[in-house]
């Protein structure tokens, strides 16, 4: 036994089995907790968002947008031309005559009696035959004809207010520049601008590319803005606590290979067998070996309740068969009746870790051990033996006999459950008991090993402790993850 558990021991430093019970729970929570985080819908958004903005899709399209200006942008050209063209001189022009009142009255005048009767009169007073007849009569001849009244009455329209106007507003460069203006290429874009530049979408352009927000009011943010809760949120700092938490990477290495808890109401057969393996596979049936005081009963003698496996010992009278090297199996009567159990159809282990919560009444006479052996009877390794020596653990090489591989302890309170533990990692083993180291050696295994629990009497039987009950609250055993 090493030296730091015996001062352990004695100083009282060794964690007890509720301790480290209630240890592992938390640690089996932690792990289960970070499981159920591990397949939530709520990790699955954050990793989908954290490869969504972390994308250099999603990247591309944040700088372009943020790239974004209205200097020199479509809608920046296209209202510089509409103000140039709105500018332009022609453009001015036309929108001065369009709204001006002489346009009214040069389109009332054009629309009227008067230049209309003007336009007659100048036809006829212009003609050649007109001039003919006036050349012909002297004046005082002329007055007397209707020619004269014609003439006269031309002369009076020309000098009109109205006629005088058209004549010099239709003839007036702004009024041609007008006329030029009305079916130019220019004022049908500027009408077009006009319309467009003055459209919602237009100016809602324009404000998104003057925005320098424009970013944080996108739907691509509120991606950002969901991403950042997830991450400052209790579940990303629960879940970033359990994925720093160093206790959990055993989970990285091991896992369960098997675990018995004893919560049915009656032994699970398919992984118990209430036999010694190897006489039954021999023998058809457990037997006692010579220095055994007892015969095994079976599942009589043992025991599920409040999620305990006992094993009992008991003062009562049983047909049994003990195994004599000399003649081989022979019948007996016992005074006394025990169990046994082993895990061979169901268990074995070859490197990893095997470990279980147990309790029993040490004594001279009382046998209670948990052992493993493979399909011969030796080499046994038994991850703890009561006996008269207290507490013994390593490897039996033979019957009979024990080696530099095996340690014996006392000092263990009987009242109190312990935590055994066999860590076999090739050819190293390594014993502890509720989590501190007892005892290592070097052992070559060439098989898989499994389980015997038993309770054997030996010698003079000290009765006034019968029935004795050998207690296992639970078992384990890890391998490591391939």
């Amino acid at each position: 036994m090493s030296i730091p558990f015996r001062l352990k021991c004695a100083l009282g430093l060794l964690p007890s089995a509720d301790q480290l019970d209630a240890k592992w729970e938390k640690l089996i929570k932690m792990r289960d907790d970070l499981n159920e985080m591990e397949r939530s819908e709520e990790l699955k958004q954050f990793k989908d968002l954290k490869n969504l903005i972390e994308s250099s899709d999603f990247q591309h399209k944040k700088r372009k947008m943020e790239s974004l200006q209205f200097a020199g942008s479509h809608e920046d050209k296209l209202l510089k031309e509409y103000k140039t063209l709105a500018g332009s001189y022609a453009i001015k022009n036309y929108h001065k005559i369009l709204d001006s009142d002489r346009l009214v009255r040069f389109q009332n005048i054009l629309s009227g009696p008067a230049l209309k009767r003007f336009v007659e009169l100048q036809k006829v007073v212009e003609s050649v035959e007109f001039g003919s007849r006036r050349a012909a009569l002297k004046k005082k001849e002329f007055i007397k004809t209707p020619d004269y009244h014609i003439l006269k009455e031309f002369n009076q329209l020309r000098k009109s207010g109205d006629i005088i106007f058209w004549r010099k507003f239709s003839r007036s460069e702004r009024y041609l520049t007008y006329l030029k203006t009305i079916e130019s290429k220019d004022l049908k874009r500027f009408g077009e601008l006009k319309i467009f530049t003055t459209t919602k979408e237009f100016n809602d352009k324009i404000a998104y590319l003057k925005d320098k927000k424009r970013f944080l009011k996108s739907e691509q943010y509120k991606d950002v803005l969901t991403f950042n809760a997830i991450d400052k949120g209790k579940f990303m700092a629960d879940y970033r606590k359990l994925k720093r938490a160093k206790e959990l990477d055993f989970f990285e290495k091991w896992e369960i290979a098997f675990e018995a808890n004893f919560t049915e109401k009656k032994l699970d057969n398919k992984y118990w067998q209430p036999e010694n393996w190897i006489a039954f596979r021999t023998a058809g049936k457990s037997f006692s070996q010579k220095d055994e005081m007892q015969g095994f009963n079976g599942e009589k003698n043992i025991e599920l309740n409040n999620k305990t496996l006992s094993i009992w010992a008991k003062k009562e009278k049983i047909q049994g068969t003990v195994w004599d090297p000399s003649v081989g199996l022979l019948p007996k009567q016992y005074e006394y009746t025990s169990a046994i159990l082993n895990s061979a159809a169901s268990f074995r282990l070859k490197d990893g870790i095997i470990e279980t919560k147990a309790r029993f009444k040490k004594d001279p006479s009382i046998t209670s051990a948990f052992t493993l052996t493979g399909e011969s009877t030796f080499p046994q390794v038994d991850l703890f033996r009561s006996g008269k020596n207290g507490v013994g653990m390593g490897v039996i090489e033979h019957h009979g006999g024990k080696s530099s591989k095996y340690v014996h302890l006392g000092g263990l309170n009987d009242d109190h459950y312990h935590i055994f533990r066999l860590e076999i990692l090739g050819n190293h083993f390594v014993w502890k008991i509720n989590g501190s180291e007892v005892h290592s050696s070097t052992v070559s295994m060439k098989e898989p090993l499994f389980i015997h629990m038993l309770t054997t009497l030996h010698g003079e039987v000290n009765e006034h402790l019968l029935p004795h009950r050998f207690e296992v609250d639970w078992i384990r055993s890890f391998s490591k993850k391939s």
